[in-house]
């Protein structure tokens, strides 16, 4: 089975490419803000705390329903 990448672990890698993408255009002000968006991602308590939800299983729960 392969492990599967967490939303926010993938966002990141999306903001590292277009933040170079934006480097190499000259763009700086996509840059920044692509720049800014990273560190406020990686020093987020909630990327410690996060909590990941089966949205299947929570609507089968609050739903009353043994199976998503």
């Amino acid at each position: 089975m392969t492990k599967r990448t967490s939303p926010r672990t993938a966002l990141l890698v999306h903001l590292a490419e277009d933040l170079k993408a934006a480097i190499e255009a000259g763009d700086l002000e996509a840059a920044r803000v692509a720049h800014e968006a990273i560190g406020r991602l990686l020093g987020s308590t909630a990327a410690k705390n996060a909590t990941v939800v089966d949205l299947a299983t929570a609507r089968a729960r609050r739903d009353g329903s043994d199976h998503p």
